[in-house]
């Protein structure tokens, strides 16, 4: 672990509504609604005062840096943020990316232990052990996030069924140098899969470099400065750069939007990290249908996992929060 001094400013308290409760993170999001979720059948235990987000990784960070919050972040939030945006790369070009993922056509069901089932339909075997967080900070709970965001990006491949079984002032790295120099290595894998992946990647590697290079004790202060900055604003859009727009360059349709130089209205024309919409700044979560038999009766049901919201730790410190939960789809659908 590694804490150091960004800027020279003033710690602020939080100052919005926090919440102790999984329900209140759960469902005011989109796809609570749509697919009519109610019922919470389980969830990733919470602990401490949570402020909602639809990406509280990004947003986390965004909110640390304009309100002068102090800042903690995780191994395995930075891994499962970059496998939510690929999670949505692969669903948005599922077909063309087919051969090179899986061995069949059309949706094979899979019953049971479905992260080992789904191995021996897989081009690639090991890529459940790359897309797992493995790292020293690395829980259970995490570990459940990593299984579902593999899942909800495989989802137009398989089906499942399973049983009921401005400034920030500080910065605090979590885990150890090998960690992150593991996420560095671990980006490569994204190469093979075609698109605008090399030039993800390439930014990704740079990013991920100063986290090294901070958790080695060598910290570039310019280059956390740097983490967002504003664009544009009044009656057009405005727009976010920095490099934690490298975690927003896929949309939720799995559309490329990491452009760095297709400037418009309050939009430079060249930047050193994408510039996102911030009416585009895609969710930090993945969702997944399935089906649970409990002792014969089956019951649809819908998972998340993923960044849905962040802590706050002694009134001034956002800590982005992995969770996982999964909901009955036993209400109305306010969208098919």
């Amino acid at each position: 672990m590694t804490t150091f001094a960004v800027a020279p400013v003033q710690v602020e308290n939080y100052s919005h509504n926090l919440t102790t409760q999984s329900h209140d993170i759960l469902t005011p999001l989109n796809e609570f609604q749509k697919k009519g979720c109610k019922d919470i059948l389980q969830a990733t235990p919470i602990k401490g005062a949570f402020a909602t987000s639809k990406s509280c990784f990004v947003l986390g960070a965004i909110e640390a840096y304009n309100k002068h919050h102090n800042l903690v972040i995780r191994p395995d939030d930075v891994w499962l943020a970059i496998m939510v945006q690929f999670g949505f790369f692969v669903n948005g070009n599922a077909e063309t990316l087919r051969d090179s993922l899986v061995k069949h056509q059309g949706q094979k069901e899979l019953r049971g232990w479905i992260w080992y089932l789904m191995e021996e339909h897989l081009v690639d075997p090991s890529m459940r052990k790359w897309i797992l967080p493995s790292f020293s900070t690395t829980t259970d709970h995490d570990r459940i996030v990593g299984s579902v965001v593999m899942m909800a990006t495989m989802k137009k491949y398989f089906k499942y069924t399973f049983g009921l079984l401005c400034g920030i002032p500080n910065v605090t790295l979590l885990g150890t140098v090998e960690d992150w120099e593991a996420i560095r290595s671990r980006v490569d894998h994204l190469k093979p899969f075609g698109g605008h992946m090399v030039e993800w990647v390439e930014m990704l590697s740079g990013v991920l470099g100063q986290f090294v290079a901070s958790a080695k004790g060598d910290v570039s202060v310019d280059f956390w400065q740097r983490i967002c900055h504003y664009y544009g604003g009044g009656s057009g859009p405005t727009y976010i750069s920095g490099w934690i727009s490298v975690f927003c360059v896929f949309n939720e349709d799995g559309k490329w939007q990491g452009s760095t130089d297709s400037g418009g209205w309050g939009k430079p024309a060249k930047t050193d990290y994408p510039a996102i919409d911030t009416d585009s700044i895609p969710v930090g979560y993945l969702t997944v249908d399935v089906k649970i038999n409990d002792n014969g009766v089956e019951h649809k049901a819908l998972m998340f996992a993923g960044h849905m919201a962040f802590q706050v730790e002694d009134g001034n410190t956002i800590v982005p929060h992995l969770s996982w939960a999964i909901a009955l789809k036993n209400g109305i659908a306010s969208e098919e």
